[in-house]
């Protein structure tokens, strides 16, 4: 600013923005001389954390991923299957066929509720004890927690 207006004199800066912004403004007009510390105003502002709250009629799904003794969590829409959105995160989940017929992607479900599109190898008994094929699995709660170390 000292650069660019060298002509001028300032009685009087006004600031608005967050903390840390004011704080580095304040000390850059200070430290280069350019206004007195007690001529700088401000008003502080913050937004909102980006915290999408996740209930039980959300079409999001918050989804924990137990693999290799490591946890992943990350949120994805109820309309997409669980595999699909664990390998765009990066998480290197087991699988094979993605036909829901081979059973490489067997999980456990430990929290939540997941509906299976297709199934062609879990039997009934298996399925009320919670394991799921994570590829042809949607969630259909607020949270999952899916395990593939403990199967």
């Amino acid at each position: 600013m000292k650069q660019d207006c060298t002509d001028y004199a300032f009685a009087n800066a006004y600031l608005c923005g967050p903390e840390d912004m004011i704080s580095m403004t304040t000390d850059n007009l200070v430290e280069k001389e350019i206004i007195a510390k007690e001529n700088i105003h401000f008003e502080l502002f913050s937004t909102k954390e980006n915290k999408i709250e996740i209930t039980e009629d959300s079409h999001l799904t918050e989804v924990t991923v137990i693999l290799d003794d490591e946890e992943h969590t990350f949120t994805m829409k109820r309309s997409d299957n669980m595999l699909d959105v664990m390998l765009k995160n990066d998480i290197d989940a087991p699988y094979s066929c993605q036909g829901g017929i081979c059973s490489s992607c067997i999980c456990q479900i430990e929290e939540g509720s997941a509906q299976m599109a297709k199934n062609a190898i879990l039997t009934d008994s298996e399925i009320a004890e919670g394991l799921s094929l994570a590829c042809q699995a949607y969630p259909t709660s607020a949270k999952v927690k899916v395990n593939f170390d403990e199967v």
